[in-house]
């Protein structure tokens, strides 16, 4: 084909042109050692490295060309590996083409980049196929032509930066560099024709792909995190550099081949799988430690050529080893975020837990585990933030404090280990069920807050913004108020989107934001309890079910609890306090237990901070309501009436209000829960129904 004959000519002057770099830079060396101190021996090495042309392919004896490149001081130099071989020089990275090796000089270790440039056999016997298989087949050349070019045009331009302005071979190194930028213009040109007059970009077809493309790519890219490492470089890129450098990669440009027969439905789903995957994160769970590298750190840089902290050394092993998993990109909590603009800190945080639900892979660093008996004990699931970054990911994996697989499992995923979600479950309290399968929400609000509650953040407030993503909430951050401010604007949205009352069961000191509201998460941290009594079926028997349907009616009428104008609106069934009586001397002068008594309910005992006084008639006990309480109705009304009623019957955990001026109320935290016992079944049917304003 003609297209292949372009391929094999544009090859030909690109490795002829890379033969004479190579030429160029080993006469270069006798200066560059001198400057980079380099080892006499490793100068003498690379003479030892001839590399043959036979056609348009170039070998050594083991089928790949290899140079040596670069330091990390500020000088480049162009080394054999042999001698890194020779002298068992450590490899502390490889991937495809590179390599990184570590070499001591005589001022301290350097980085050495190994590129290896694969042979590219362009000539093959014509097999006659069809068309399209001739087709396909120049495709495949050209875009490994392209590859090639690529790394050809970076190692000329290393050559020339190897010559400065005087040096005998600058002239042409720079001719040769000149040459190889032509053939990339050339293959540009040989790729544009294979791709055939119907598939130009003035065609229809052409352009409605490409307009697709952008399309998924910008919803793609909107959905990720703002900040990602490129793993193979090490270089930190923002969204317009990660839609950049996709669009400069061969994935991009065979998803601009796809075949036109192809309808509109299956090309968009082609698309956006292949650009799902092409923009696949990993993400990093840890604890900071020290030297944690900041976004100034390593913007404009390559993480790989950093040294000096540990928290560097944290960040490289960890983009190491998203890389070796097939990870071109990867994202820390450390560098990926502008913590100065308030703006992108409110996104990352109202985006945190899909971003780990989204990612195909997080790594949990656990620097604190040195063997599996340690797992339970880490600070890590003692952290306020890493409690959605368990949570919310579909596929984790454990690493203990030296970078090995935690237990030493095969798995590809930690979330399908049962033997691991047991030790998860002890170490967390966590049902299996939510570590494997949670779904933010509002759901089971009492449970979650229980999970948050042994956990800690540095900065007060952090420890409710870390909730956000768990209860699928959006609300403003204001770094600087109150831990109780934010706790409290957190479980008022709770409350207002889906009436849960089960928040107000605590024990403790009530916040400055709600006095229904705890101060802190600690009260969380018990777990309601009350023993219920056996139903009495006898009692229906002589049940006023006239009376017992009405009470239906007016329970089933309240809405739910609501928040408004810092004011919880709780509906409730109330019960007036009728009597107190002090119990007693108290052997703490803050604390006073009472016998209360109230309208339909058994006497009480309750222990709390407050002196009460004497006039009963300013308090409630109430019983907060939520309409899902209500059975759903059957064809026998009766039946979800009664069960209303044995319900009712069951003992609760009252809240005990006080009377303020314009009908507010204020709620009385107490020492223990106030456990109420109705009187009997007449006392439920002559309930009273009240919607407290509680400030």
């Amino acid at each position: 084909m003609a297209i292949e004959c372009g391929c094999r000519r544009a090859l030909r002057t690109g490795l002829g042109a890379v033969n004479d770099s190579l030429t160029a830079l080993k006469r270069s060396l006798d200066i560059d050692a001198c400057r980079c101190g380099i080892p006499e021996e490793l100068v003498q090495s690379i003479s030892s490295a001839e590399v043959e042309a036979t056609g348009p392919c170039w070998f050594t004896e083991n089928d790949y060309i290899t140079f040596v490149v670069g330091t990390a001081g500020a000088d480049e130099s162009w080394f054999s590996e042999k001698f890194f071989e020779n002298h068992d020089i450590p490899v502390v990275e490889i991937r495809q083409h590179v390599k990184v090796l570590r070499y001591n000089r005589m001022n301290g270790p350097a980085d050495i980049v190994v590129i290896s440039l694969p042979s590219l056999y362009a000539d093959r016997e014509d097999s006659g196929g069809d068309e399209t298989d001739d087709y396909y087949q120049s495709i495949k050349i050209i875009e490994g032509l392209s590859n090639n070019i690529i790394e050809a045009i970076s190692l000329a331009q290393a050559a020339l930066d190897l010559c400065p302005p005087g040096h005998p071979d600058r002239v042409l190194s720079r001719d040769h560099l000149a040459g190889y930028v032509e053939a990339k213009v050339k293959e540009e040109a040989a790729r544009a024709h294979a791709r055939g007059p119907g598939a130009t970009p003035s065609s229809s077809g052409f352009f409605v792909t490409r307009q697709l493309i952008k399309r998924v790519v910008f919803d793609t890219v909107e959905r990720i995190p703002l900040r990602l490492i490129h793993t193979p470089s090490g270089v930190l890129c923002n969204r317009d550099a990660q839609v950049s450098l996709f669009e400069g990669s061969p994935q991009y440009e065979r998803l601009l081949l796809f075949p036109s027969s192809l309808d509109s439905q299956q090309l968009e789903t082609e698309i956006k799988d292949a650009v799902s995957e092409c923009f696949e994160f990993t993400m990093l769970s840890h604890i900071w430690g020290s030297g944690e590298p900041l976004l100034r750190d390593v913007e404009g840089r390559r993480i790989y050529s950093l040294g000096g902290t540990d928290g560097l050394a944290k960040l490289q092993r960890f983009c190491i080893l998203a890389l070796r998993r097939n990870r071109l990109w990867a994202r820390t909590d450390t560098c990926c975020i502008d913590k100065d603009s308030s703006a992108e800190l409110q996104e990352a945080i109202g985006s945190m837990f899909s971003w780990y639900r989204l990612s195909s892979l997080t790594i949990v660093y656990l620097s604190d585990v040195f063997d599996v008996g340690s797992f339970a004990d880490s600070v890590w699931f003692r952290r306020g933030w890493t409690l959605q970054e368990l949570l919310a990911p579909r596929t984790i994996l454990f690493y203990m404090q030296d970078w090995s697989f935690y237990m030493n499992s095969d798995a590809a995923n930690h979330k399908t280990d049962i033997s691991l979600l047991r030790q998860l479950r002890r170490a967390t309290g966590i049902a299996e069920q939510h570590l494997t399968n949670f779904y933010p929400g509002l759901d089971d609000a009492r449970s979650r807050l229980h999970w948050a509650s042994r956990c800690r953040t540095t900065r007060p407030e952090d420890i409710a913004y870390s909730l956000f993503g768990i209860f699928k909430v959006h609300l403003p951050i204001f770094y600087g108020e109150s831990a109780e401010h934010v706790l409290g604007r957190l479980l008022a949205e709770i409350i207002a989107g889906s009436g849960d009352v089960s928040v107000l069961d605590w024990v403790g000191e009530a916040s400055t934001f709600n006095s229904c509201f705890p101060a802190n998460l600690l009260p969380y941290q018990t777990l309601p309890h009350i023993q219920p009594i056996p139903g009495d079926l006898t009692k229906r028997s002589h049940l006023d079910f006239e009376k017992a349907h009405k009470l239906y009616g007016k329970l089933a009428g309240l809405s739910r609890a609501g928040f408004f104008n810092s004011k919880l609106l709780l509906p409730s069934t109330v019960h007036p306090v009728t009597a107190l009586k002090l119990q007693g001397s108290s052997t703490s002068p803050s604390c006073y237990t009472y016998e209360i008594h109230a309208s339909g309910l058994m006497p009480l005992d309750v222990t709390l901070s407050v002196n009460l006084g004497e006039d009963a008639s300013r308090y409630i006990l109430v019983r907060p309501w939520h309409p899902k309480a209500l059975a759903t109705p059957t064809d026998d009304n009766d039946d979800a009436v009664w069960e209303l009623l044995e319900q009712l019957m069951q003992p609760f955990n009252a809240l005990l209000l006080n009377k303020l001026p314009h009908n507010e109320y204020g709620r009385i935290a107490s020492a223990c829960m106030i456990t109420a016992f109705p009187q009997d079944l007449n006392s439920i049917l002559d309930s009273q129904m009240l919607v407290p304003e509680i400030v």
